[in-house]
């Protein structure tokens, strides 16, 4: 499985367009995956919603028919998350001799999110 998360940019919320959510947890929000080049593309938006600077990390798991099954994850460990600003992200999952689904099955599995200690 390959994941290729986007840098962390601290964009402010609502400049984003992912489109449809399809399950949110916490401050962590799936929208529609997209195939792309034997893959998924998951978008992802993450959202600091607290009042202090925090850092993420998260895991998906992606099913469908035919045995398509991946977990993947992804951290922000480095920079964080102001209050009020987000950081979104595409995942591109993929399941080694499985064809993606057109409508895969996405569930959150975690979601963990330190605040900054400084």
């Amino acid at each position: 499985m390959t994941i290729t998360p986007s840098p962390v940019t601290g964009v402010a919320k609502g400049s984003e367009h992912f489109g449809t959510p399809v399950i949110r947890q916490g401050d962590v929000t799936v929208y529609t995956a997209r195939r792309d080049k034997g893959g998924l593309t998951v978008p992802v938006e993450v959202v600091n919603s607290g009042s202090k600077r925090a850092f993420y990390r998260f895991r998906l798991r992606v099913t469908g028919p035919g045995g398509f099954n991946a977990t993947v994850s992804a951290s922000m460990d480095v920079v964080g998350l102001y209050p009020g600003t987000s950081w979104p992200t595409e995942l591109t999952v993929s399941d080694p001799g499985h064809t993606p689904p057109a409508q895969p099955h996405i569930t959150i599995e975690s979601v963990e999110r330190t605040e900054y200690k400084g």
